[in-house]
């Protein structure tokens, strides 16, 4: 048994003890040098740290530790390389709307020449400004509490996002007095009185209100009460692509994903038919929208909580700045109000609406032609699959586009990224989702391109006893990069797009993990039910046609086959 021996009360110690205050159980990192003083009184006040094994990945993991878990991810680097390391997912989780707290050493050497230190030692936080909603150093042990609990409350506040916290290196193991404790307090835009009323008025006298949910209303905490809007309304729900699974598939009132052509035909055509469109909480984003497909053609209410996504992509008759959850209490208690008209024959046209998605998913399922097609798999996923226990971590791809418009039912989780949409967040995405919940069922969906960006986090799983079961899309490509250059060129070329071909369950094997290869139709549910037995990290690999078109972009683009 590790022995820590004796430590004095010093600014390390004090900062963890007040991140346990705030109540943060987990800490995500890449071990240095510079972070020991720390990462040591982490362990001492029994938070856990899990050591990724890039920068990178220990920040994926901590926006969707934060998802999962509706709280702040707080990840820890070191100065230069670490630090710089964790821009990317905080990019994400500044466009996307995470509460992450990034937690840096910095070098502070008067030389300059300390081991990862910038000539200028205010560089690595200006690199940061840009891409978080601030950024703090903590240049005095007295300052700790006030500006954690200052960076806790911004994160928190508003759109949630990143915030960014410095500490010279040397002052981490200096003596330093009691911590201090700062409350940390959450501050959200409300609807105006006015601008409720006035979108009640419209909702109340639409014929055909349908709602556009995103993940605002996850974020909120407010999804019973837009059911109860929507029920008040009669209006079919459409989801954005980030926001699958807050009205399950199979509620009555459920109308799809609203992705534009490539989302659900039922969501598409409501929405084309709606007179009045209530979006709440959803930023229309170029790849959530089905690039720009959605045809909205009667009166939209936006609400969103940030300024800048209001009319930013269609033009709102009502734009209300506000909390998804405060406005849909004042929406309710206005409409409430009012006498609202029953609505005749939604109920039956969202049926035909999902009877026409049915027939038109009929005719893409008939292909089985040579190797694996994506669809296939996300069936067979299914099929094997328990409902209500799942958790699902997409990446970005081809691969990812097929689950737009794949069924999630209640108690299950979808996890993704469409505004920023960076690849590498499935399997970094996925151990944290095991850590997070460990007696439910995570899957990774995640293409071979995706998997060699961070793949090697599944050591991290092995580590740790997170037991995700990782599905590689595997066509030794960058397969919807060849779509896009087919749709806008009218060629493909291979140099560019084309992956080598590897054996991934081999490598899963090597890390320690276990691994299944699936080529054949006639294996691939088998291949899902033996993994799903095996009771740590599996890597199913399975062999894809590269010349597959998901079918939500054989919808948009008319494109069925990727030919050379």
């Amino acid at each position: 048994m590790m022995k820590w021996g004796c430590y004095m009360a010093d600014l390390a110690t004090n900062i963890a003890k007040i991140l346990r205050s705030v109540g943060v159980d987990t800490v995500f990192t890449v071990s240095a040098e510079s972070l020991f003083p720390i990462l040591r009184a982490l362990v001492r006040e029994g938070i856990r740290v899990v050591n990724a094994k890039f920068e990178p990945s220990a920040c994926f993991m901590a926006v969707v530790y934060s998802r999962i878990l509706s709280k702040p991810g707080v990840v820890m680097v070191t100065s230069g390389p670490g630090a710089l390391g964790v821009a990317l997912p905080t990019g994400l989780a500044l466009v996307e709307g995470d509460p992450v707290v990034i937690i840096a050493t910095v070098s502070m050497n008067e030389r300059g020449t300390a081991v990862h230190q910038f000539h200028n030692s205010d560089a690595q936080m200006l690199s940061f400004k840009p891409i978080t909603k601030a950024s703090f150093r903590i240049s005095r042990d007295s300052d700790a509490g006030r500006i954690l609990a200052e960076a806790f409350s911004i994160a928190l506040s508003g759109k949630p996002g990143p915030v960014y916290i410095e500490i010279p290196d040397h002052l981490l193991g200096e003596e330093a007095g009691e911590a201090t404790y700062y409350p940390v307090t959450i501050s959200r835009p409300e609807a105006s009185e006015s601008n409720v009323a006035a979108a009640a008025d419209l909702l109340a006298e639409a014929e055909y209100p349908v709602i556009i949910a995103g993940r605002g209303v996850y974020l909120a905490g407010a999804r019973d009460l837009l059911l109860r809007v929507a029920e008040l309304l009669s209006a079919p729900i459409t989801t954005t692509v980030m926001a699958k699974g807050l009205v399950p598939h199979g509620h009555v009132l459920y109308a799809g994903v609203a992705a534009g052509k490539a989302g659900n035909i039922a969501a598409y055509e409501a929405i084309r038919r709606a007179d009045v469109v209530l979006a709440i909480g959803n930023r229309f984003s170029e790849i959530g929208s089905g690039r720009y497909s959605i045809e909205i053609r009667g009166k939209l209410i936006h609400v969103n909580i940030d300024p800048h996504d209001l009319g930013m992509a269609y033009k709102p008759h009502i734009a209300i700045l506000s909390d998804a959850k405060d406005f849909l209490e004042k929406l309710l208690g206005e409409l409430l109000k009012r006498r609202i008209r029953p609505k005749k024959g939604i109920a039956e046209d969202l049926k035909r609406l999902w009877q026409a998605e049915s027939e038109d998913l009929s005719k893409y399922y008939t292909d089985t032609r040579g190797s694996l097609k994506p669809w296939e798999v996300i069936r067979a996923v299914r099929r094997v699959l328990k409902k209500n226990n799942t958790i699902f971590v997409a990446d970005v791809g081809a691969h990812r586009i097929e689950t737009y418009i794949m069924p999630i039912y209640e108690g299950e989780r979808y996890i993704t990224s469409t505004s920023y949409a960076s690849m590498g967040l499935a399997v970094p995405g996925s151990v944290a989702s095991s850590l997070a919940y460990p007696d439910k069922t995570v899957i990774a969906i995640v293409g071979d391109g995706g998997f060699l960006m961070t793949g090697l986090e599944v050591a991290t799983a092995v580590q740790y006893n997170a037991k995700p079961k990782i599905l590689v899309f595997n066509d030794s490509s960058y397969r919807v990069l060849g779509i896009y250059e087919k749709v806008k060129y009218k060629s493909v070329t291979e140099a560019l797009v084309k992956l080598p071909d590897i054996d991934y369950s081999l490598l899963a094997n090597a890390l320690g993990a276990e691994g299944i290869r699936v080529s054949k139709r006639e294996e691939l549910e088998s291949s899902l039910e033996n993994a799903l037995a095996i009771d740590k990290a599996v890597v199913i690999d399975v062999i894809i046609d590269p010349f597959s078109v998901p079918i939500p972009l054989q919808r948009l683009y008319g494109l069925n086959l990727l030919a050379p």
